[in-house]
């Protein structure tokens, strides 16, 4: 389609049209309201004009009779400017006694205004009665205020068609715009569907609707392409290190066939079966539980139950502090009392064991936990720790520092830690605690109010 034709199925240019359309109305409804309104005070303002004039002549009536009247009737009529005012003095029969010719087709017994159609053009007149039935006429020449009123409504005319015109020229050019931006979108949009996750859409920088709008668009794309990349690097995590499992798992279990029977080595191999086997099931176990956290929405916090995290913290301490001993390590628990927070009690327990399990496995010889009002969770030890440009990378799945590869695990622990964080409204926060590893966890968001 050209661009003519899509210019002309735009909704830019409908609304540009309807604009154009609306501006035409208004401005036919303000010529009509405002001929109307023009007429009207120029009909009023010469009314009062004539009214004046009567008042002098019923003046002149009431100092010097009819005579008087009659003089200044006639003195009136010889008056030849263009703006004069036409007077008549009228016998009760209605046959002129002096005055304008002009003013002889007025109806006998005129009172009040009227305005006479003439050959030489409109007349505004007023009928006045006067004694013994005489009847004044006190006219003026109705064609100027018509013209006056006629050339406004062109006025108005001529700047409501202007109107009309610009606010086309400019819908047309809004239009053009809203059309190529949209285009844009369009195009990065479908770059996108193609599979070219990096593209984003344009922004204008006027931080207007289109560019707020494109801007939470990116933000959707930003994510997408991090689930997509997540996606893909689990799988390929997942395939490398389940490859080696089940390997073994192969291996133990032809070389079992292979040989004779033997009660004893059978039980043996598949006692290391079972055991490669739970590796298995337990790394499995785990990233299912990760994408179940990681696909629900944070826990609304005044809808989670409460949970005691003081008395959690506690308990869990004094169980790993057994663990600890046995292990020719220290632990060390400083907690704040009566901290509560809105959240899940199992999964805040599965957190800090977590936390608590790799900083045994990975610290030094002493472990120390620290859970401060805020509340603010706090897992340390003093082993090698890990580096600034490594602790984004350890919270991914499966990602394990060189030295760690043969230790046991999978590397979903710390994963799996952000993942009940982000589920409470938090994340885990790495710093150097000198030495040693600090985890920070601040839970102030679903701390529950007393």
């Amino acid at each position: 389609m050209s661009a003519l034709g899509r210019l002309l199925r735009s909704f830019a240019l409908r609304t540009a049209l309807l604009t154009a359309f609306g501006v035409l109305g208004i401005s036919a409804l303000g010529l009509g309201l405002g001929w109307l309104r023009s007429s009207a005070a120029l009909e009023e303002a010469l009314d009062s004009t004539i009214r004046a004039e009567a008042e002098l002549l019923i003046g002149e009536f009431q100092r010097f009779g009819m005579i008087g009247l009659t003089r200044a009737v006639e003195a009136r009529t010889r008056d030849r400017t263009p703006s004069a005012i036409l007077v008549q003095l009228r016998l009760p029969d209605g046959r002129p006694v002096a005055g304008s010719a002009r003013l002889s087709g007025a109806p006998a017994g005129l009172r009040g205004f009227v305005t006479l159609r003439a050959p030489e053009g409109p007349v505004r007149t007023l009928g006045i009665g006067i004694s013994n039935g005489f009847t004044l006429l006190v006219a003026a020449e109705f064609g100027a205020v018509l013209d006056t009123a006629a050339t406004l409504a062109t006025t108005l005319l001529a700047a409501g068609a202007v109107a009309v015109l610009i606010a086309l020229g400019f819908g047309l050019f809004m239009a053009r715009g809203l059309q190529l931006r949209l285009r844009r979108v369009s195009e990065a949009a479908e770059q996108v569907m193609r599979g070219d996750l990096a593209r984003r859409l344009p922004l204008a920088g006027s931080a207007d609707e289109f560019d707020r709008l494109a801007g939470t668009v990116n933000t959707l794309l930003d994510r997408q392409e991090a689930l997509i990349e997540g996606m893909r690097q689990v799988t390929v995590d997942v395939a490398h290190d389940l490859r080696g499992p089940l390997s073994r798992l192969r291996q133990r279990l032809e070389a079992a066939l292979a040989r004779a029977r033997d009660p004893n080595a059978d039980s043996a191999a598949f006692e290391a079966a079972l055991s490669e086997l739970d590796t298995v099931l337990g790394t499995f176990t785990a990233l299912l539980r990760i994408a179940q956290l990681e696909a629900g929405p944070p826990l609304p916090p005044q809808e989670a139950p409460v949970v005691d995290l003081s008395a959690l913290v506690t308990t869990l301490a004094e169980a790993y502090a057994v663990v600890a001993e046995e292990a020719g390590k220290r632990l060390e628990v400083h907690i704040a009392p009566d901290q509560h927070v809105h959240g899940d009690a199992a999964l805040l327990r599965q957190m800090l064991s977590n936390l608590m399990d790799n900083a045994l496995m990975h610290g030094g010889q002493t472990l120390r936990v620290t859970l401060r009002a805020g509340p603010v969770l706090e897992v340390a030890d003093d082993g090698p720790g890990v580096p600034p440009e490594e602790r984004a990378r350890v919270l991914r799945r499966f990602y394990r520092l060189d030295r760690s590869r043969g230790t046991p695990g999978s590397g979903l622990g710390l994963a799996l830690v952000a993942a009940v964080a982000k589920l409470h409204g938090a994340a885990p926060v790495l710093s150097d605690a000198a030495p040693g590893l600090r985890v920070t966890v601040d839970l102030s968001g679903a701390k529950a109010r007393s």
